[in-house]
């Protein structure tokens, strides 16, 4: 994981997709950004 502003980039060993999650105070995702960035990342909902 690195940190550029406030985004945070994350990768998943053995993949070469790299994810950016936009991080702003504490407000949390929406729904439908969430599951595009778990779809990316090949990360079922079971996982979290």
């Amino acid at each position: 994981m690195r940190v550029h502003g406030s985004h945070h980039f994350y990768g998943k060993a053995g993949s070469q997709v790299r994810i950016s999650v936009p991080v702003h105070g504490n407000a949390t995702l929406k729904r439908g950004l969430q599951r595009h960035l778990m779809k990316l990342g090949d990360v079922a909902e079971a996982e979290l």
